[in-house]
């Protein structure tokens, strides 16, 4: 099976609907690369929901240039621990 960043990559299209991001599939994470502006505040109003401090996974981290990464089980707490939440 080919393991190649290449082949991590999904994409999803609805028919009539135009490709707004990617997804990207990697060792600890998903990578949402999103570029639509109510994707972009949807994703960053979910970030107060998920991330909130009941509970420890999943975790939703904000990059710069509309990049968000889901992390979830001991990725999540790796991450969480890394920027000092507990």
């Amino acid at each position: 099976m080919d393991r190649s960043p290449a082949a991590a990559r999904a994409r999803v299209e609805e028919t009539g609907e135009q490709l707004t991001g990617t997804v990207r599939i990697q060792e600890e994470c998903l990578q949402l690369e999103v570029t639509d502006l109510r994707e972009l505040r949807l994703l960053r109003r979910w970030i107060g929901q998920v991330n909130g401090p009941a509970y420890s996974q999943p975790y939703l981290v904000e990059e710069p240039e509309g990049r968000f990464r889901l992390y979830v089980g001991r990725a999540a707490e790796r991450v969480r621990t890394r920027q000092g939440i507990l």
